[in-house]
């Protein structure tokens, strides 16, 4: 088969479809992945070829807080409603279409297989009569946002010559789940399968961990900062690396491209301040994560039976922030309650009390045993037969 892969060119967006198309490459089927032209050299080094197509990140957040007044001064838990239609529906999908029309063309694909939120390919796989398939990052869209992002996508839907669905189409032929059923429950639906969320960090398999990671985390817990690869200036640092100072533990944090080490203030001599390290060379040795709540990063995280302390600030973070919690595995700090004090009892709790470390292994045990990739392949193959 011939498979044109589409997604949004974050490492949140990437890495969550790298499971299921390796296990499609291995399987002996062509794969063709379309993203903005900053995420193409990712996706390359992962080994897949790639065609440039739609928006980069910063253009589309320019674009979003240039032509909807007022978004910032919404409640944080608020913005994901307005961002993830405008965003992806009204300013990325018509850019996308215009640059997939090319790829369609060129790659002719029995079978589309696409990021949750890259919202172009749904509507032009249904008008060519090619099964589509939909990966998931996260939990289940919220029926508000859903809402949002059809009005906003209608327009391309109708350029497409088809009406726009309620539900975006997800579900149409194959929904890939990746929560285990302890963050809350899949979509329903006939269509909607489980599969396990491989991490992926965009390290090699032959690649070696940086020497100075092997002096943390042996006399005292580790512990693992990251807000991810694109928040950079808006990630909630404030009173955490001077928190950190005050706390006998080892702590890595990653800052991501965009936010000079300066940013953070002082940085306490217990504290090891990077742009970015494989997350699974952190994870091996970490004893608590603290993030702002990405899907990868949480998934990741508690894959490896590590509790978690979330500081969400958008998207769909807030969302992943309420799973750890409900799925026992860690805490949540809400942003007016993020102070030396809050981030102090808040890490202690998940050093010192043993319930956290032990739902969080139990929960990783049901992370294991969902289905691998390779296990959804005949489903994605059935799809061109039915």
């Amino acid at each position: 088969m011939r498979i044109l892969v589409t997604s949004t060119p974050g490492a949140g967006h990437v890495h969550p479809i790298v499971p299921i198309a390796r296990a499609l490459t291995d399987s002996g089927h062509e794969v063709v992945w379309a993203t903005a032209e900053e995420g193409c050299a990712r996706v390359a080094a992962l080994g897949f070829d790639v065609a440039p197509a739609g928006m980069g990140s910063r253009a589309r957040m320019q674009q979003l807080l240039a032509t909807t007044p007022g978004f910032m001064d919404l409640a944080p838990r608020s913005r994901r409603a307005v961002a993830f239609g405008g965003l992806f529906g009204r300013i990325a999908a018509p850019v996308m279409r215009e640059d997939l029309v090319a790829v369609f063309d060129d790659v002719r694909p029995d079978v589309v297989v696409h990021d949750i939120a890259e919202l172009a390919a749904t509507p032009m796989a249904v008008a060519r009569g090619i099964p589509h398939v939909t990966v998931a990052f996260s939990g289940v869209i919220p029926a508000a946002t859903v809402d949002h992002a059809v009005r906003a996508v209608a327009p391309v839907w109708a350029a497409e010559g088809v009406d726009v669905a309620a539900d975006l189409g997800f579900a149409d032929h194959l929904y890939v789940h990746p929560f285990p059923a302890a963050f809350g429950a899949a979509p329903p639906g006939p269509t909607v399968r489980s599969m396990r969320p491989l991490h992926v960090d965009g390290a090699r398999d032959e690649d070696l961990p940086p020497d100075w990671i092997a002096r943390l985390g042996r006399d005292r817990p580790l512990l693992y900062v990251t807000f991810g690869t694109e928040l950079g200036p808006r990630a909630p640092w404030g009173d955490l690396p001077a928190t950190l100072g005050e706390l006998d533990v080892d702590v890595v944090a990653t800052t991501g491209a965009g936010l000079p080490r300066e940013a953070l203030g002082a940085v306490p001599q217990n504290v090891r301040v990077e742009e970015y390290v494989a997350q699974r060379f952190v994870l091996d040795r970490a004893s608590v994560v603290v993030s702002h709540g990405g899907a990868g990063t949480v998934l990741a995280a508690t894959g490896r039976g590590i509790p978690q302390l979330c500081l969400p600030v958008a998207a769909d973070q807030f969302e992943n922030a309420d799973a750890v919690a409900r799925g026992g595995v860690g805490l949540v700090l809400e942003p007016d309650a993020r102070g030396p004090a809050d981030l102090t009892t808040a890490i202690t709790r998940l050093l010192q009390e043993p319930t956290w470390r032990e739902r969080a292994v139990a929960l990783a045990a049901e992370i294991d045993a969902l289905p691998h990739p390779r296990e959804l392949v005949p489903e994605v193959e059935a799809l061109t037969s039915a």
